[in-house]
């Protein structure tokens, strides 16, 4: 069964433009968070670690590491892009690219990490 797939928990934050003036009759500009609450609470779903692309790069001070890892969820769940998914298991949070509805059987989606880890 497609449902035994998803042996996974998240949380899905939907990204809200919080556009602010500088001031002085100039335009706002696009600035976006998230809210404390999630939109999305414990998500059933299934991170593709298998099918993650992680890139470490060895700085002097630390390790920058970018992942991009596919994300599966049931179909007709409410994922945007530029959404922050956060994994119930190890608290690692992502941000969602364009969602895919393949058949209208479920949604996939590949969620990027972006993180600094301590020097080795």
């Amino acid at each position: 069964m497609f449902l035994d797939f998803l042996d996974h928990h998240c949380d899905i934050y939907h990204a809200v433009n919080e556009g602010n003036s500088p001031g002085y009759g100039l335009p706002s500009s696009d600035e976006y968070s998230y809210p404390e609450t999630p939109d999305i609470t414990d998500q059933e779903c299934h991170f593709g670690i298998k099918s993650a692309s992680i890139n470490i790069v060895q700085n002097e001070l630390t390790n920058d590491m970018d992942s991009r890892i596919k994300l599966t969820l049931p179909f007709g769940v409410d994922i945007r892009v530029n959404d922050k998914i956060v994994s119930k298991e190890t608290g690692y949070s992502y941000i969602a690219e364009i969602p895919r509805h393949p058949r209208n059987h479920h949604t996939f989606v590949y969620i990027k990490r972006t993180g600094t880890g301590r020097a080795l």
